[in-house]
Formats: C-alpha cells, structure tokens, sequence
C-alpha cells in the first residue's frame, strides 16, 4: 500500500503512526516543509520526506507540486491531515480516481457558507474525514455529511513518552512540596475558561494549602487580568511557554480543563492522565469521552466555577481517591486511546480505501 502524506506540521503522535504504517509494511511519502518539528527523525526511519510548503488554502503552486508528486509514483491513498493542505490536495486529485482522507480534531469554525469550508470538510470528493473524538464526529453530521464519510480516531499516545530523565520540581516555582497544586497546560485563550478557573481556585479552603500552576502562553486579557487580581494571587503561578510543559504536569495533584468549548480532544488531559495525574474538565466537546467521570476524574458543567470548586476541594481531601483516578487515567491511556491502536484503525481503514 502506498500512502502519501501532505502536511503543514508533525506532532508525535503523527510522526508515531507514520512511522508504525511503513515498518507494517506500507510506503510512506511525506510531503511537508523542510524544517517542520519531526521530519529529521521521519527520514532518519527510513521515510521519503519530499520538501512542500504550503502558506493557505488557495496556493495553487502548492497544488501543483502535489500534483506532479501523485503523478510520479501514484499511491493508493492520499492523506492530509490539515485544513490548508487538504485543500491543495483536493485541488490536486481532482482528476486522479484515488480516496482523499482528512482529518479534523476541533469543533466549530465551519460554515455552510463559507467557501473556505467547502474546499476542504464540506468537500464531495472527500472521502473519510478521520475525526478524533465522537464529539468531532457529531459536529461535522450536524452540515449533513454522510455518516460513512466520518470515523473516529482517537489520537494515540503513549504513557512511556511522557517519563521526563530530568523533571523540574515544584521548588523550581516556588510551590512548597505538601500544597495541593492544580494544574493548567494549554494556550490561554478565552474559549479556555481560565477566569472561571480563577474564581473556583479562590473559592477553595485555606485548609488544603492550595496552589495553582499554569503552563502555557497568555492571549486572554480577561485572564491576564483575573490573575493579577485574585486574592490568592501569590499562590497563582505562571510559566508561560515552556517546551517541557507535557513534563511539568507530571507536578500536578490534579489537572484542569475548564474549557467552555470547542474542545476536539486536548493533548495535554491525555500528558496529565499518562502521568497518573486525574482530570477536572467541562463537559464540553471530547473531553467527557476521555475522562470518563467518575473513572479517571470528574466533569463539571462549563463555566460553573462553584462545581469546578467543589470537585477541587474533593479531591484535594482524599488523596487516596487521587491515586485511585491517577492509576485509572495512565490505564485509560494506555488502552483506548494508545498509539497502537491508532496505528491498527488507521492501517485497517487506509487498506479499504486502498482496495
């Protein structure tokens, strides 16, 4: 089976499940900007890793290039995981009878009018739409895609990737060791919720020594602003961006999610939950699917600090619980939502449409 790959940036997970497909035995092309994160190490396993960039949807050079590359060695299925490349890629095969696959892992920002949208998900010649959670899968059937047209696949992992040889400490903070510390990685947007987060962490009991680490680069005024003005705000630590953050949340007693929406299926739950840390998260796109409250964690209603406080404080008085969730987390990880299966789902899927 040969499977080329058009791609704007490889994540871990990706640059795992292409690597797994071509040591089963499929040929894998890559298509991709020189420089992107993972391609040394995708050529260094024995991939073909073709130079390609693409700056937007319309690039029509872009288009081009791909063309010219299903023309040199056709394969069997053509692979593009984000919204731009699909959209090149669908340019390209427009002529060529071989099954387009992409991928979605967000919800919201499609439109039925937009026509964006319809060069790429809403698209007639695409034909699988790999969404990462149910949650994705229920969104993209409200534009009345056919329901074969969409399968789940939830993104892979494995608990192994996340054991740091040299972990930062809680002192490296200024966070004392006995504190309950939550915990917050992520970009810090307004869809976030890191106000609603805020109110809760100051509604917690003085009791609990309670400590609150947020990981991640701030483009959210109004949290910005709930930070500095918070009562606890000396025990409210910010690190900003931070290429060790998967590590870091190996800190946390618990982590929190408290997004209010759009949330496809969050990395960095699944680096807490690989490192035994249980979750706290709204009940809002994929999050619930991966939780799987009351097993690993606890979902709360979005935007209610008060439950989010209160299944805070919970936690924090029952560390036996806490290592109870954390063991149950690592498991869930390193079960349903492991890289191999992700590798066998999309290999069995790839080898229908190849046939």
């Amino acid at each position: 089976m040969r499977i080329l790959v058009v791609t704007a940036y490889i994540d871990r997970s990706e640059a795992a499940l292409y690597t797994e497909l071509a040591r089963r035995g499929a040929e894998v092309r890559v298509a991709c900007r020189p420089e992107a994160p993972r391609a040394a190490g995708l050529r260094e396993a024995g991939l073909t890793v073709l130079p390609l960039a693409v700056r937007h949807r319309f690039d029509l050079s872009a288009a081009a290039a791909v063309a010219r590359l299903l023309d040199d060695r056709p394969p069997d299925v053509l692979y593009a995981p984000a919204n731009r490349t699909l959209a090149v890629s669908l340019s390209a095969a427009r002529r060529r009878p071989l099954p387009v696959v992409g991928y979605r892992g967000t919800i919201g920002h499609l439109s039925r009018w937009d026509p964006a949208a319809r060069l790429t998900y809403l698209h007639p010649r695409v034909s699988r739409i790999l969404c990462v959670s149910e949650a994705v899968r229920a969104y993209l059937l409200k534009f009345g895609l056919p329901p074969g047209r969409l399968v789940t696949v939830y993104k892979g992992h494995d608990p192994d990737w996340y054991a740091a040889p040299d972990p930062a400490a809680r002192a490296d903070f200024g966070i004392p060791p006995d504190a309950f510390l939550a915990g917050f990685t992520g970009t810090i947007r307004p869809v976030k919720g890191i106000p609603v987060l805020i109110r809760a962490f100051e509604a917690l009991p003085d009791a609990i020594r309670p400590h609150l680490l947020l990981v991640g680069a701030c483009r959210d005024r109004r949290a910005a602003r709930a930070i500095r003005r918070s009562r606890r705000a000396a025990q409210i630590h910010t690190a900003g961006f931070r290429t060790d953050a998967a590590a870091l949340a190996g800190l946390y007693d618990v982590f929190v999610m408290p997004s209010l929406g759009r949330e496809g299926l969050p990395r960095a739950v699944i680096e807490a939950m690989a490192q035994r840390v249980p979750a706290v998260v709204s009940a809002v796109g994929g999050l619930p699917e991966l939780v799987a409250d009351p097993r690993c964690g606890c979902v709360v209603p979005p935007g209610d600090a008060r439950a989010l406080a209160d299944a805070l404080t919970a936690l924090a008085r029952d560390p036996v619980r806490r290592r109870r969730l954390g063991d149950a987390a690592r498991a869930r990880i390193a079960g349903a939502f492991h890289i191999d299966r992700t590798v066998a789902a999309v290999e069995a899927l790839f080898r229908s449409l190849a046939r």
